[in-house]
C-alpha cells in the first residue's frame, strides 16, 4: 500500500500540469506598443493571479522616458473603476491598482492631451477539477491506510481489511485521474469571454475597410497634425472593435513620404470602436503612404492602406543617406546593417525591416530573428525587379534607431 501511494504521488508531479488554453491564457501579460506624442511606449497589463486582487501596470520607454500617465482601470460588467499612475521608464515601477472582478475590462491612458483606450480581460486560472480528486483521494487513502494499521495493530482483521480495500481504491482513483487528465481539454479561466456554439462560429471574419484621414485636413510640413484610421467590417459596415495584439500591438502603422525621406513607424491609440488615431509632426511636403498591419480576433493578419498629402514648400531631403543594397527577384536576400549600440527586445524582436516599393503599392515586414548582436540580418525576398525603398529599426536603450536603405532588384539570370 505504501508503494502505491508513492507511485501515484510520482504520478502527480510527472503528469498533473494542465494544457494551457488554446486561445486565453490566464496569468499571461499583455504587452501593447502605443505612440504617445511621437515617442514609443509599450503599455504592460501583468496577469491578475486572484480576484480580488492587485493588478500591476507598467509603462516601458522605448522613448519619452519620464513621459507621466494617468490609468483608469473600469470593470464593463460592474462598472466600477480604481485609478493610479506610472511613469514610462527603461525599467518602469509598476502600478498596483485592485479589481474585484473577473471578465472584460478598460484600461483608459491619458498622457497630456491624449487619450488611449485599450479593452482587455481580467482572468484568473480556475484550477483543475480533477485536482479536487487527485488531492482528495491521496488523502482519503491516507487516513484509511492509517486507520487500517491501528486497526490492524488492535488485532480487528476484517476491518482493517475493508479500511485498506478503500485506502487502495483511492490511490487508484488518484492515479487514473492523474493519468487521463492532460487528455482532458482544460475549461476556461474566469472572466474569459462565453464560447459560442460551434455551429454559430464564423470561419474566420470578413476583412475590415479603412478609411484614412487626417486632422487638419490638409497637413503643413513642420507642424503637428493627427493621422486617423476608421475601420469597418466588410460584410456589415459597423466599426471594427475586435482587433487582437499582433507583434505586441493593435496595430502597426507605417507612414512615409513618396521620396522616403521621411518614415514613422508608429503604433496609433485606440480612441473608441474602430477608430485608431496617432500625432506626428509632418516633416516634409507633398505625398505620402499610409499603411496599417492589423489582425482581427479569429482571422489572419491584414494590410490596409491610404495616402495624404502635406502642403508646404519643398525642402532638400535631410538626415542620414540611404545605403544602398542590391538584391535578385524571387531569390532570399540577405540584408545586414549594424547595431547602433546594445539591442534591446522591441515588439518581440530584435529588429524590423520594413520595405516599400517605390510607388507605395507594396509593403513588406520581416524580422531579425537571432541573437541579438553588434549587427543585424534580415532576409527577405522581392517579388519583382525594381527599386524599394526599405528602413532597419532596432531598439537601444531609450531610443529607436532607423536605418534607411534604397534596394534595387534585378531580374533572376
Amino acid at each position: 500500500m505504501i508503494r502505491a501511494l508513492l507511485l501515484a504521488a510520482a504520478l502527480l508531479l510527472a503528469l498533473s500540469a494542465p494544457a494551457a488554453a488554446h486561445t486565453v491564457s490566464a496569468g499571461a501579460d499583455l504587452r501593447l506598443a502605443q505612440t504617445f506624442g511621437g515617442a514609443e511606449v509599450t503599455l504592460v497589463i501583468k496577469g491578475t493571479p486572484r480576484v480580488p486582487g492587485p493588478l500591476r501596470i507598467g509603462v516601458i520607454a522605448y522613448e519619452g522616458a519620464g513621459l507621466a500617465v494617468n490609468l483608469e482601470v473600469r470593470s464593463l460588467t460592474g462598472g466600477g473603476t480604481v485609478t493610479g499612475t506610472a511613469r514610462a521608464a527603461a525599467d518602469p515601477r509598476y502600478a498596483e491598482l485592485r479589481v474585484t472582478e473577473t471578465g472584460p475590462h478598460e484600461l483608459t491612458v491619458r498622457a497630456g492631451d491624449e487619450v488611449s483606450v485599450v479593452p482587455f480581460r481580467v482572468l484568473v486560472d480556475r484550477g483543475s477539477p480533477g485536482q479536487f480528486l487527485i488531492y482528495g483521494g491521496l488523502f482519503v487513502a491516507a487516513v484509511l491506510l492509517v486507520g487500517g494499521l491501528l486497526t490492524g495493530a488492535m488485532s480487528r482483521r476484517r476491518p482493517a481489511m475493508l479500511l485498506a480495500a478503500g485506502a487502495a481504491a483511492g490511490v487508484t482513483v488518484a492515479a487514473m485521474v492523474v493519468v487521463f487528465e492532460p487528455l482532458v481539454p482544460p475549461g476556461p479561466p474566469d472572466g474569459a469571454a462565453p464560447a459560442a456554439p460551434a455551429a454559430a462560429t464564423p470561419a474566420g471574419r470578413p476583412y475590415a475597410q479603412a478609411r484614412f484621414s487626417t486632422e487638419p485636413a490638409r497637413p503643413v510640413a513642420g507642424q503637428d497634425f493627427t493621422l486617423r484610421v476608421d475601420l469597418v467590417d466588410g460584410a456589415t459596415g459597423r466599426p471594427v472593435d475586435d482587433l487582437v495584439s499582433h507583434h505586441e500591438a493593435l496595430a502597426h502603422l507605417v507612414v512615409s513620404s513618396e521620396d522616403g525621406a521621411w518614415f514613422r513607424h508608429a503604433h496609433p491609440l485606440r480612441t473608441g470602436p474602430g477608430r485608431l488615431e496617432v500625432r506626428l509632426r509632418a516633416g516634409r511636403p507633398g505625398r505620402h503612404f499610409a499603411h496599417a498591419e492589423l489582425e482581427r480576433e479569429d482571422s489572419g493578419g491584414q494590410l490596409l492602406s491610404g495616402e495624404f498629402t502635406v502642403a508646404g514648400d519643398p525642402v532638400e531631403a535631410s538626415g542620414p543617406a540611404p545605403t544602398p543594397v542590391t538584391a535578385v527577384a524571387g531569390r532570399p536576400s540577405t540584408v545586414e546593417v549594424a547595431a547602433d549600440g546594445p539591442v534591446v527586445p522591441w515588439l518581440g524582436m530584435s529588429g524590423h525591416l520594413i520595405v516599400r516599393s517605390e510607388d507605395g503599392t507594396f509593403l513588406g515586414h520581416v524580422h531579425e530573428m537571432g541573437t541579438p548582436g553588434p549587427r543585424l540580418r534580415f532576409t527577405f525576398s522581392f517579388p519583382e525587379a525594381g527599386r524599394y525603398l526599405a528602413w532597419a529599426q532596432h531598439a537601444t536603450t531609450g531610443r529607436i534607431v532607423t536605418r534607411p536603405l534604397v534596394v534595387d532588384v534585378t531580374e533572376p539570370v
